[in-house]
């Protein structure tokens, strides 16, 4: 066997792990899934006072949303948990989600229009992660 086809073999043995991890989803649930998860977080900072806790959990039952859907799709298939590369894809989501509710939840009316920045900005990796393309890190997956 020659370099190549050792190569090749071996990105093709990588390629059938990360997909049996995260299957790619179909492209209107990953897009619903997308858009829960940008406008929680442009909601995050909208609103000031009674207003800004309705928004605030509106947030985050849209954030909620966002996992759930793909968690409810991937179980009809069969899957059930997160294994390998997708459990440190969705700490990763987790712990910036966190970070996001606290700062939004704290964040004054100059912050709404960069939360909304952040919320297209998260739409389209939240989109990006769930069709395969985009993993946590910045690495893309070939």
């Amino acid at each position: 066997m020659d370099e190549t086809t050792a190569r090749d073999q071996a990105d093709e043995a990588l390629r059938a792990v990360r997909a049996a991890s995260r299957p790619s989803l179909p492209r209107p649930l990953c897009a619903t899934a997308a858009l829960c998860a940008g406008a929680g977080v442009a909601l995050l900072a909208q609103g000031s006072g009674v207003a800004k806790v309705v928004t605030l959990v509106l947030a985050l039952a849209l954030l909620a949303a966002a996992h759930l859907i793909p968690s409810t799709a991937r179980r009809r298939r069969g899957l059930h948990g997160y294994r390998g590369g997708a459990r440190t894809e969705n700490t990763t989501f987790l712990l910036c989600a966190l970070v996001l509710v606290v700062v939004g939840g704290t964040a004054t009316a100059a912050l709404a229009a960069i939360f909304v920045g952040l919320g297209v900005a998260v739409a389209v990796a939240w989109y990006a992660m769930l069709r395969g393309v985009l993993v946590a890190g910045g690495r893309t997956r070939s």
